[in-house]
């Protein structure tokens, strides 16, 4: 659904949902005791949230993993693409889940990792794009200049990626190249502001826009795109061959793939604003390749090279 209750009642629910799980899974212990899976998060995925307020909403997931794969596990921050990659590679963590354009990047770093599956928002590709109000003079990017634009907080890793695009091949980076960038709490606020003339322009997640078209189509009528991304590559589930057995990998790629069949598993994958895990698809590969020409991976930062070196020559 495009209108979601605040944050407090989402936690709520996740952890209600994660209470009923875990005395489900405590009530079927599974026959015989498989390998267990430490999963890393990464961090941007939970962009614009207090780490404490993630703890709590990913502990749960650990108990609807246990029921429905039978695997026993953990989902903890990973932290950034650097090191959650570099975690990944010396088994700190069997599985990782990364924004579809950082694994991009990670699989740069060390090409032995593969998907497992992708996690959807209802569609596989993810797009971002710029809209104007129906009436503007605006009729590109260049004509936002020194105008105050919207990004709808708690947006992923595409929308901030294709604003800063756009920002520096004109020069500059978001924050000088526009008045103001403000951050209202969702998509649907950010178009209310762009209809109401609070802002000139808002990025957003495309499919965020269908949404807003479905739920307010007078509003959405009062809109304009100016500019559509580049397709990004959906979220991925992600391993490191050789750490887990095949009968695990496909114990997970099941129990993932029927996450969404339960209302527990809806609920828990809507706080993370997923809709389900789908097998990865067959041009999955290019669409990393794609994206790479156009985005590729952001220096390593000082500190973590640094202590990448010095892991390396231990």
């Amino acid at each position: 659904m495009f209108r979601r209750g605040g944050l407090v009642i989402r936690l709520a629910a996740t952890v209600l949902f994660g209470s009923l799980l875990t005395s489900n899974a405590r009530g079927e212990e599974p026959a015989k005791r498989v390998e267990s899976v430490r999963i890393g998060f990464a961090s941007s995925l939970a962009r614009d949230t207090p780490e404490v307020i993630v703890q709590i909403i990913l502990e749960p997931f650990a108990s609807l993993m246990e029921s429905q794969t039978g695997v026993p596990g953990q989902l903890v921050l990973g932290g950034d693409v650097h090191n959650l990659t570099r975690r990944l590679k010396g088994n700190h963590f069997q599985l990782g889940l990364f924004q579809g354009v950082e694994f991009a990047w990670a699989q740069q770093a060390c090409p032995e990792l593969r998907p497992l599956m992708i996690a959807v928002n209802k569609q596989r590709y993810l797009q971002a794009c710029i809209v104007v109000r129906n009436d503007s003079a605006a009729t590109s990017v260049d004509d936002l200049r020194q105008q105050d634009v919207a990004l709808p907080r708690h947006s992923r890793e595409h929308c901030h990626l294709f604003l800063q695009r756009c920002c520096r091949e004109r020069g500059q980076d978001a924050e000088h190249f526009f008045a103001h960038v403000v951050t209202p709490r969702g998509v649907e606020l950010a178009l209310d502001d762009v209809v109401r003339g609070k802002v000139q322009g808002a990025v957003v997640d495309c499919y965020g826009l269908d949404c807003y078209h479905h739920d307010k189509p007078g509003c959405f009528e009062r809109l304009r795109t100016i500019k559509v991304s580049e397709v990004f590559p959906a979220s991925v589930v992600v391993y490191y061959p050789g750490r887990l057995s095949a009968a695990t990998l496909e114990r997970m790629k099941g129990g993932m793939a029927r996450a969404n069949e339960t209302a527990v598993g809806r609920q828990l994958l809507a706080a993370v604003r997923w809709t389900g895990f789908e097998p990865v698809p067959a041009d999955y590969q290019k669409m990393l390749s794609d994206i790479l020409k156009v985005y590729p991976p952001p220096a390593l930062p000082e500190r973590t090279a640094d202590r990448q070196r010095t892991a390396n020559g231990n």
